[in-house]
């Protein structure tokens, strides 16, 4: 597999900058009852909206790996999430549990509000902790890449500028 690009492990410190920045907002929907979230649209769409942010953050940063190694990007945002486990950037179970999130953006798209609820509430528990092992991994693997690369260490995440 051919290594990353500067460009490529920029794009995706950018990502997970805005994705930590989301995954921390989550924690604003922790005490949201269900009865809250059919009644204030406000608050329903902003907690959609920030699921499917962390969940297209996380799926691009997937098919930035698989594009820069010259790597087949699957159809779906399940299998490319799934496909970092199977190339050994993540931990195939971790691969897994974040890929899981992915369905939240068809349940999103055609569910009833009840239905939603009951996946929302699970990924405002679940989400988080997965999440922030999704970021020290990807974090990790950037940091790896660059060593490879014999960049210097110079960009952190917390030090790029926003996508």
């Amino acid at each position: 597999m051919s290594p990353l690009k500067e460009e490529h492990l920029e794009s995706i410190l950018r990502r997970l900058d805005f994705l930590r920045t989301e995954v921390q907002d989550i924690a604003k929907f922790r005490t949201m009852t269900q009865r809250e979230y059919v009644s204030d649209r406000d608050r329903r769409r902003s907690l959609e909206r920030l699921v499917e942010n962390v969940i297209n953050a996380a799926t691009d940063v997937a098919k930035i790996v698989l594009a820069a190694r010259d790597l087949p990007i699957p159809e779906s945002y399940r299998q490319s999430v799934e496909q970092l486990g199977v190339i050994g950037v993540l931990e195939p179970t971790l691969a897994g549990t974040v890929a899981e999130f992915t369905r939240l953006r068809n349940v999103l798209a055609h569910q009833y509000l009840d239905i939603r609820w009951q996946s929302l509430r699970n990924f405002i528990r679940e989400a988080p902790p997965a999440m922030e092992e999704f970021l020290a991994a990807m974090e990790q693997f950037v940091s790896h890449a660059r060593r490879e690369l014999g960049a210097s260490p110079g960009t952190q995440t917390g030090d790029t500028k926003p996508c």
